[in-house]
């Protein structure tokens, strides 16, 4: 019987990824996880949708490019990309989800990201709500042990929220308000390389400080707006990365502003603009970030189906080192 940890096939795959699992897994490929699970969301419900939108609106991206010729001009970067012919990612499908027992889903996610992260390659986790970055970074967390006990990793959040209290009413410790607070007690995470951007609206000013003085960094919206996005990222990136190897990055597409993205469970306005997160992402998809989740995804919430759109293309900018052979 195999070690590997167990996963529910999905009918579609990500980018039109070959289906496999953990074990097919090597070294510097991506591992697709899907998290379809929205209970551990305090309000508007529907993010457990977010992994197969996710499938979907990426599926179409590559039909489209399929379709084309094989070479592409990117207008905005000015370089020609040329598909990767090698197995640069491989869909492992969906982790097992248990919605009466937040433990027991937890450890189904984290079992998934350890299995893809041990072996080397790089976990990319598909949310559900962002309580869900939480066990896919904790498996993260837990490959990189099982390769290097000594290995340190820095973190990047993109989000409209700090998602750093330390419980939330109800739902306790483990919820989308707390994923933040519970990553930076890992024992190999840096705190001080622990960096927020997007950050919009009011925040409990404890939280704030307790980041300040364990030397992490936000940078709200309007110091996106203000600085410029690509400015923005090279100084989190420079932030996060010094001292340690690895970079494991949360894309919380709530950061943007909900006028250009309404699919989502904890709207956020004067965020950031889908133009600012692609610039971010564009900076982003140069550094060296070995883990990564994309989360709040809920197509229930926009009819129009822009809202996996737009996220599907977020992928697509922070993938494009790897999807892509590029030259100038």
């Amino acid at each position: 019987m195999s070690n590997y940890p167990k996963m529910n096939p999905v009918a579609r795959s990500l980018f039109s990824a070959p289906l496999g699992s953990p074990e097919e897994i090597q070294s510097g490929t991506l591992g697709v996880v899907g998290m379809p699970s929205d209970w551990t969301h305090s309000s508007r419900v529907g993010t457990r949708f977010g992994p197969d939108a996710l499938r979907a609106a990426t599926t179409e991206i590559s039909k489209l490019m399929s379709n084309e010729q094989t070479e592409f001009f990117d207008p905005i970067l000015k370089n020609v990309l040329r598909n990767r012919q090698d197995k640069w990612i491989i869909d492992c499908g969906d982790a097992d989800i248990f919605p009466d027992c937040v433990e027991d889903t937890t450890e189904s996610i984290a079992s998934m990201t350890q299995a893809i992260t041990a072996a080397g390659g790089i976990p990319l986790a598909l949310g559900g709500d962002h309580y869900n970055g939480y066990p896919a970074c904790l498996g993260y967390s837990r490959g990189l042990l099982n390769r290097d006990p000594n290995r340190k990793f820095g973190y990047i959040q993109i989000d409209g929220h700090l998602d750093f209290t330390n419980r939330l009413g109800a739902w306790g410790t483990h919820n989308h308000a707390t994923n933040g607070r519970r990553i930076s007690e890992f024992s190999n995470i840096i705190q001080p390389n622990m960096v927020w951007i997007g950050i919009s609206g009011w925040i409990d000013g404890g939280e704030y400080e307790l980041i300040k003085s364990m030397g992490g960094k936000v940078f709200s919206s309007q110091d996106v707006h203000r600085l410029g996005a690509s400015k923005v990222m090279e100084l989190a990136i420079k932030h996060a990365t010094r001292g340690c190897e690895s970079l494991y990055v949360s894309l919380c597409i709530d950061a943007m502003d909900a006028g250009y993205l309404p699919g989502t469970g904890s709207v956020v306005h004067s965020g950031i603009t889908p133009r600012q997160y692609c610039q971010m992402l564009d900076i982003l998809s140069e550094a060296p970030f070995d883990g990564l989740d994309i989360v709040e995804t809920c197509p229930p919430l926009d009819p129009s189906g822009r809202t996996e759109q737009i996220a599907g293309h977020l992928l697509l900018r922070t993938l494009r080192r790897h999807m892509f052979e590029i030259s100038e």
